[in-house]
């Protein structure tokens, strides 16, 4: 994109939207959560513009300019996943949605309510808490957006009782690549395509949630078991018994042995578990009757705690601080067969794997394996990345499919989408984008740079060569890596970088974040400008300036999956600016004036008051 063409979006979108173009700041749209040391040698991942539309007209004007041109378009949430579904591949435009958060209309009769996408899950309870009402499902990235909910996944918390979300919206707003925006309800055979394809049809714009009334439930209840077998056998019986609870979780001995790590107490037994919550008092005595003798109920408190870390799925306590995740759904018969076979690869190859799984149907399992590593120690994690394939594989062969694609499934996309249900995206995709604007090169099939000769090893016969040699030579890789020696004594400020995992939850609670809307001031990202400057490289002036836009309100904290000291880190990292840069005076006494004026800050307020 020539300067005259960025000059040109310029005046066709004038206030209707922010645009971004600072280096550092395009950057930090050029990754997810995921650690793929090699992305940017395979794609062009850095954005030429960014751009953060503040309405529907905007949008419109910013695709039809997008197809006149043949500009790449990337929409954005707030990136919770890892699997490089909003990472750009093609020189292009990234659409962060941010300001596209509004909550539009409740009915209180119909017990519906109507949002942008842009919204969080978090932002969406904290509104119905007054209204006693709540959502029926929510993913336990509880930060997301609802549109990046839609767009990749839609299994979660309450999925067992209320299945899949595409069952939970009465309708969805959609702006096709052309600019024609439509409302699309569930009985319209396009209504679905939208679900888990990762915006290649288009940008949801709004969606309609069913809603119910606010449930005085029981507590939920732990119970441990001697093996994954006796687990999933409980689970099943459970099943068949008829109970309607409204969840089940399956975890395993090591996620509680963890949780007495981090607790520093042993708290927990550690063996395979299964935490249940219930709506209904009567539903949960006669559970409760049920489970005696099947196995061993833990103490209250102990379930509470797990179900309140329920939205923290990727917090983990190892001195290893890269955690890599395979996520499937697979049929439930499937899943302990499965999980035996992991246990004996993972065993050769000397790495250790923890299991959790949400129970989403009465015949399906989501799994998601994790298993920690360190990606500063390139050639071990190197080995540890070519695993999560090599399980995706596996899963596969036990009836399981991805749970996302992304780019990094991409190999995997006829077991995600069967043969005609993937003839019927491809055609749809021609006729709703016909110019390929929308997220090109990923889902369908990838394109690489250099005349994507790389492109070829993510063909599936070729993919499928290369995870068969992996699982023969990861093993033998394992025990030819000699184990880094201990890295350097770090300060809190390092030890913070690498053990951020970029979740993207202190996004949501960050006031600074709130009155600004800069991506550079959200925790996460002035960690990344952090190992920037940790690692020698160059940052200008103006992106240490917003570092110190920061209340040291601790809020960031509070939420943090793995419980950083971040305040702390903020005071090291911002002494460090200010002997390079000095401290930005002017920038920071703007801030607070501009934080004092914000009627939403003080909203913000008053309810972390409350």
């Amino acid at each position: 994109m020539n300067e005259k063409l960025k000059t040109r979006i310029k005046e066709l979108i004038e206030n209707g939207a922010r645009i971004t173009e600072g280096d550092f700041e395009r950057e930090l749209y050029s990754m997810d959560m995921g650690g793929v040391p090699f992305a940017k040698r395979l794609f062009d991942t850095t954005p030429e513009l960014v751009i953060l539309p503040k309405s529907v007209d905007a949008l419109k004007k910013i695709a039809k300019f997008a197809n006149e041109e043949k500009v790449a378009l990337f929409p954005r949430g707030s990136v919770s996943s890892g699997l490089g579904g909003v990472v750009p591949t093609v020189k292009g435009i990234v659409l962060d949605l941010s300001f596209m958060d509004k909550i539009v209309a409740l009915n209180r009769e119909q017990e519906t309510l109507k949002v942008q996408t842009g919204v969080r899950w978090s932002e969406i309870d904290d509104f119905l808490k007054k209204e006693d009402l709540s959502v029926r499902a929510y993913p336990s990235s509880f930060f997301s957006t609802v549109g990046g909910w839609i767009a990749t996944g839609g299994y979660g918390i309450g999925s067992y009782r209320f299945g899949h979300l595409k069952y939970q919206i009465e309708s969805i707003e959609v702006m096709f690549p052309l600019g024609e925006v439509k409302s699309i309800h569930p009985e319209e055979e396009e209504f679905a395509r939208f679900f888990g394809t990762e915006g290649q049809f288009g940008i949801i714009l709004t969606a309609t949630l069913t809603l119910r009334k606010k449930q005085n439930k029981p507590p939920p209840h732990l119970i441990y078991f001697e093996s994954a077998e006796e687990a999933f056998e409980f689970i099943t019986g459970m099943i068949k018994a008829g109970f309607m609870p409204n969840h089940i979780k399956y975890l395993d001995a090591s996620h509680l042995e963890e949780a007495n790590t981090f607790l520093g107490e042993d708290l927990f037994s550690v063996k395979d578990a299964v935490l249940v919550e219930f709506d209904e008092d009567e539903e949960e005595t006669k559970f409760l009757y049920f489970a005696e003798g099947r196995g061993i109920l833990a103490e209250d408190y102990l379930s509470n705690y797990i179900w309140h870390e329920r939205l923290f799925p990727m917090k983990k306590r190892s001195r290893k601080p890269t955690p890599l995740a395979c996520e499937l759904v697979i049929p439930l018969e499937n899943t302990v067969p499965y999980l035996n076979e992991v246990k004996r690869i993972t065993e050769r190859c000397g790495v250790d794997i923890q299991v959790e799984s949400h129970i989403v149907g009465k015949e399906k399992a989501l799994l998601m394996l994790t298993q920690m590593s360190d990606v500063r120690d390139s050639k071990a994690y190197l080995v540890h990345i070519t695993l999560v394939p090599v399980l995706t594989q596996l899963g596969i062969k036990f009836g399981g499919v991805p749970y996302g694609i992304g780019i990094w499934n991409t190999p995997f996309i006829k077991e995600k989408c069967d043969k005609k249900t993937l003839k019927l995206y491809k055609a749809y995709k021609r006729e709703v984008d016909p110019r390929n604007i929308l997220n090109p090169h990923k889902f369908f099939s990838i394109k690489t740079k250099m005349v994507n000769i790389l492109g070829i090893l993510f063909k599936p016969l070729m993919f499928g060569l290369l995870i068969r040699l992996a699982t023969l030579a990861t093993p033998v890789f394992v025990k030819l890596i000699s184990p880094k020696e201990e890295f350097k004594e770090e300060s809190l400020l390092e030890k913070t970088v690498y053990a951020c995992i970029k979740c993207g939850s202190c996004a949501a609670t960050c006031p600074a974040y709130l009155v600004t809307n800069e991506e550079l001031v959200t925790p996460k990202n002035k960690l990344y400008l952090a190992k920037k400057l940790l690692d020698g490289e160059e940052i200008s002036k103006s992106d240490s300036d917003k570092v110190f836009l920061c209340t040291h309100c601790g809020m960031c904290r509070e939420v943090c999956q793995n419980d950083l000291d971040l305040v702390a880190a903020w005071t090291e990292l911002e002494r460090m600016l200010e002997d390079r840069f000095g401290k930005p005076g002017e920038a920071i006494r703007d801030f607070v004036s501009t934080m004092e004026s914000s009627e939403e800050y003080w909203r913000f307020v008053y309810a972390q008051k409350v």
